[in-house]
Parts: structure tokens; C-alpha cells; sequence
């Protein structure tokens, strides 16, 4: 009388499934927009201290000419955070120059949930 069909596997996703896939995709893009750009913000800024370090023009410079020429370069790629948080250290001697970017970053990752970056880098400029 009654015909037993076998029971197919179905294919795909159910949709429970995709909201799942959505909510950790939205929850790491949003945790990714908070932390790229401060961690690209500081890449650059090492990479302009250190594009002074290797330049021969900065070996018998001043500490306020110095700081001016930081400061300028820092304005020029946008990284006006530095200089208003007073994020670069000189440190200069009669031996040597370095500068510090010793600082964190705080914000608000979600709700009650705060994140801290902490940047530690020195660099010698005159090698």
C-alpha cells in the first residue's frame, strides 16, 4: 500500500545557520574597524621616525628643529593625534637622539566593554 521513500539528505544552509555566520562575521568586522586603524595609525608613524633615522639630514639637527620636522611629516600623513596627545618623546644627549612612542589608545568596544592598546618603540636616530 504505502510506499516508504527513503529520506533525502538536504542540501544547504538552513537559515538559522546563516544568521549564526552573519552575527560572527558583524561581530569581527566591527571588532576589526575598532582595532586596523589604530594599529595602522602607529605603523605609520614608526615607519616616518624611522624613515628620519635612516636620512643623513637629521644627524646634526637641533631637538626643536627636530621636533618641527616630526611634527610636520606626522600633519602631512594625517596623524594629528600624535601631536595633539604629545604621543612622540625626544630624547636628546650629546651623544645621541631617540624618540619614543610610548603611549595607549583607549575606546569603547561594545556596551560596557572597553579595550586598551598599549605602543612601546624607540627609536635611535643617530646611528
Amino acid at each position: 500500500m504505502f510506499q516508504m521513500i527513503p529520506f533525502r539528505k538536504t542540501e544547504g544552509w538552513a537559515f538559522s545557520e546563516i544568521l549564526i555566520w552573519l552575527t560572527i562575521l558583524i561581530a569581527f568586522s566591527s571588532i576589526g574597524a575598532k582595532f586596523v586603524p589604530v594599529y595602522l595609525d602607529h605603523r605609520m608613524a614608526v615607519s616616518i621616525v624611522e624613515g628620519l633615522a635612516q636620512s643623513a639630514e637629521t644627524a646634526n639637527l637641533e631637538p626643536n628643529a627636530l621636533q618641527k620636522i616630526i611634527e610636520r611629516r606626522f600633519k602631512l600623513n594625517n596623524l594629528h593625534d600624535f601631536i595633539k596627545e604629545n604621543r612622540i618623546v625626544l630624547e636628546s644627549d650629546s651623544e645621541r637622539s631617540v624618540v619614543r612612542l610610548q603611549y595607549e589608545v583607549r575606546g569603547d568596544l561594545a556596551v560596557n566593554i572597553d579595550y586598551v592598546i598599549a605602543f612601546d618603540d624607540t627609536i635611535q636616530l643617530d646611528d
